[in-house]
């Protein structure tokens, strides 16, 4: 099969003589990926809390400052230990605290309607822990020993609640898994009052880029595996017969053709 050769200016004039249809794909496939995050997808909530870990131990004989005075080793030791940190708190254990926490303080009724509610072999019910773990964020702020927890919910109060139980079970997971140290919680958590998402612009931009590649690619691939005879010096390029002459359809405009010649 004889391979077909495009240049660079024959795909602008291919784009350029679709280009309407290229503007109309485009902007329905934006509207649509705004309109899927309006009104589609649930509001979510996001609360944070910033935790301070160290590997020193607190002087509990004195009351004055010098008592938390870290030396630089101690803050060096733990900037490199924030990522331990993150692996201690990101464990099945820790989840399933939450959850414990979560049905406890909430009407199971009310837990359904935004988790799985499972029951383990004994009866017990729990909330698995990958729904739990993907509320939450963890990372170091700018590598120093500060963790921040995020927690996004389509509920303001789970949200702040879940970052108060890691809050509570933090201390005690690190100490006993590490041996050493301490954690505190910089400032307690807020209930949000305000949607943190879904970031609307930004299903509106994926939706404008989705509609403007997918347009373009049809458009394309359509006119790869287009086999007519669009004009006389195709003929003679494809065929090496010359052309003696070429009729034009002069009621192409009214087809909606791009081309002055018809498919003779």
């Amino acid at each position: 099969m004889e391979e077909k050769e495009i240049s660079v200016q024959e795909i602008l004039g291919i784009l350029l003589a679709h280009i309407r249809l290229i503007v109309i794909v485009t902007v329905v496939a934006g509207v649509a990926g705004y309109s899927y995050a309006k009104f589609v997808l649930p509001l979510q909530y996001t609360s944070s809390i910033k935790i301070y870990v160290t590997n020193g131990v607190r002087n509990s004989h004195d009351d004055d400052d010098e008592n938390e005075l870290i030396n630089g080793a101690d803050i060096n030791t733990a900037r490199s230990l924030a990522a331990t940190y993150i692996v201690i708190l990101d464990d099945a254990s820790v989840y399933e605290a939450i959850s414990d926490r979560l049905l406890e303080d909430y009407k199971i009724e009310d837990l359904r309607n935004y988790f799985t509610v499972a029951t383990d072999e004994k009866g017990k019910e729990y909330i698995p822990t990958g729904q739990i773990k993907r509320l939450i964020t963890i990372a170091a702020v700018n590598n120093t020993e500060v963790l921040q927890v995020t927690v996004t919910s389509e509920v303001p109060n789970f949200s702040a609640d879940i970052c108060s139980y890691i809050s509570e079970i933090a201390p005690d997971m690190i100490i006993r898994t590490t041996k050493a140290g301490y954690v505190e919680t910089v400032s307690p958590p807020r209930v949000p009052t305000s949607p943190s998402g879904p970031n609307i612009m930004r299903y509106l931009l994926l939706g404008l880029v989705a509609g403007l590649v997918i347009s373009i690619s049809i458009i394309l691939v359509t006119n790869f595996f287009d086999n007519t005879v669009k004009s006389g010096e195709e003929i003679k390029e494809r065929f090496g017969v010359p052309v003696l002459a070429e009729i034009p359809d002069i009621f192409m405009d009214e087809k909606g053709g791009s081309s002055k010649y018809g498919k003779y």
